[in-house]
């Protein structure tokens, strides 16, 4: 994936061992993205468990019978194998959405790492089925990259002003999780069209 991704970016970088510099760096970086991230995360979440059934259990003593519900990220379902399965099955997709949906101008990177926290919700709904998982991911996709679109020139801006610094050939940025999310971009659209100050 990392080297198909090299060689969309950069097989006009220059001579040929350019090229093959940067393909393989390219490919080496996110085969380390790909590997180390969701484990990550998956570690970081799992140890808000205890945590969660602590809360439960302190605010039960307090109230009595009345169950409590605690509220934890979606990475708590990264590590379900459906989430997973999918997952792998929606990086080449996502891949290929992003070189033929028309008019797009995203393509993920970093962010493919994140493809599980789009369909990990979806394993309990469909029960763990990872074809319906993957019919779902695909549509959230393919809707998602124009909305990322939309919303890129408010990302880069909001990353200028905070000092961050572009890549050198970027030039606009976006996030597949906060970026792919159509309520923001409806809010946004809404502001802008109707000239509404504000939202509190």
């Amino acid at each position: 994936i990392g080297l198909v991704l090299g060689l969309i970016a950069f097989y006009n970088a220059g001579d040929l061992g350019t090229v093959l510099a940067k393909v393989l760096g390219t490919g080496m970086t996110l085969a380390a993205v790909m590997l180390l991230l969701p484990r990550m995360v998956k570690i970081l979440m799992e140890g808000l468990l205890p945590v969660s059934d602590a809360a439960q259990e302190f605010v039960r003593k307090r109230t009595g019978d009345r169950e409590l519900l605690v509220g934890l990220d979606s990475a708590i379902l990264i590590g379900h194998p459906a989430a997973i399965s999918s997952s792998l099955i929606l990086v080449p997709i996502a891949i290929i959405l992003s070189i033929i949906l028309p008019g797009n101008r995203v393509i993920l990177f970093a962010d493919l790492a994140v493809i599980p926290f789009i369909v990990a919700m979806t394993a309990p709904l469909v029960r763990g089925n990872v074809f319906r998982m993957v019919v779902i991911g695909t549509v959230t996709l393919a809707v998602g990259f124009y909305v990322a679109n939309a919303l890129a020139p408010l990302f880069t801006s909001a990353a200028v002003a905070s000092g961050f610094k572009l890549p050198a050939d970027a030039l606009q940025i976006t996030s597949v999780v906060d970026g792919f999310l159509w309520v923001p971009y409806v809010i946004i659209e809404a502001i802008q069209g109707l000239g509404v100050i504000g939202i509190v």
